[in-house]
């Protein structure tokens, strides 16, 4: 006698199809045990010659001979009502790994059979039994299985979605800080702009105060920039004179040093702190004081 224990195309009780191909069998071929009606306590005998095949109409079925124990009388007497037609049902007991929906159909793609049985009435739920843990061998109902399933599909469904708002709300933030970067960058430039036209009022109003003359004005606009207080406290002490006649230069020395110096291969704030050499580099080589520029306050400069 050989006995279909699943088939592929048919859809169970619990509302979904069983992947035969899918099923784990090898806890079951250890112990391949036949019990009446999923109860454990009713062994009454054991499964034989287990295997998964197709039919000729294309489903895929897993298949079994049922060798029942006749000398436990309760055994023999199912047995006895098989044989004679009274009893022709048989379930699967198994734990479900993996549901799938493949073409709006839930499928078990991933199982283990712990135990088939023979049954009384096949087809109510009872026709295959689903346990929910392998050591407590707890089995659930139609509802529970639903329940730890298709909860779990709908909260992996959710937690998708959350994944998704999330790595908007993500993507938003990193545009926000890229704005804000740029913003940020901005006014540094504009502040370095600033600190330059104020350096460069300074200076021109000391020059016409007669304070300073025209030819020390890179070094003044230098030392103003990095020291201004400084600068403007120096500066202040100094009287004013009505023309330039007079009027000592110690720092042309100074710079006249300065316009032998090759300060290209220095970086801004090195140059910004010897007297003429910013002017000097942007008088013969424009496009260094430029990059020079760009690297220090990330802004073009505009200035000719």
């Amino acid at each position: 006698m050989t006995v279909v224990l699943c088939d592929s195309e048919t859809v169970n009780s619990y509302g979904f199809k069983t992947d035969v191909k899918g099923i784990d069998l090898t806890r079951f071929e250890k112990n391949p045990v036949m019990l009446y009606n999923h109860d454990p306590e009713k062994v009454i005998g054991r499964w034989e010659n287990i295997s998964v095949t197709d039919t000729l109409t294309g489903h895929t079925i897993l298949i079994a001979e049922p060798v029942f124990d006749t000398d436990d009388p309760f055994a023999a007497e199912i047995e006895r009502k098989v044989n004679e037609g009274f009893i022709k049902g048989c379930s699967m007991g198994m734990m479900v790994k993996e549901v799938s929906r493949i073409d709006g159909v839930d499928i078990a793609t991933k199982s283990v059979l712990l135990e088939a049985s023979i049954v009384s009435i096949p087809a109510d739920e009872n026709a295959l039994v689903v346990y929910a843990d392998e050591t407590k061998k707890q089995k659930l109902s139609i509802n529970e299985f639903n329940k730890l399933f298709y909860n779990m599909e709908n909260q992996e469904i959710e937690l998708s979605q959350r994944n998704v708002e999330l790595q908007a709300q993500i993507d938003q933030k990193d545009e926000q800080i890229k704005a804000l970067t740029t913003q940020i960058d901005q006014l540094k430039c504009e502040l370095a702009e600033r600190d330059y036209h104020e350096a460069e009022a300074f200076v021109d109003k000391a020059i016409a105060d007669g304070k300073i003359t025209g030819e020390v004005k890179d070094e003044a606009m230098s030392f103003y920039l990095s020291f201004p207080k400084e600068t403007e406290k120096l500066f202040g002490a100094i009287k004013a004179q009505s023309g330039t006649e007079g009027i000592e230069t110690p720092t042309q020395s100074l710079s006249a040093q300065i316009n032998t110096a090759t300060p290209i291969a220095q970086t801004w704030d090195e140059l910004d702190h010897i007297p003429g050499a910013l002017r000097k580099l942007k008088d013969e080589n424009i496009e260094e004081f430029k990059r020079l520029y760009r690297d220090k306050f990330h802004c073009e400069w505009t200035r000719f």
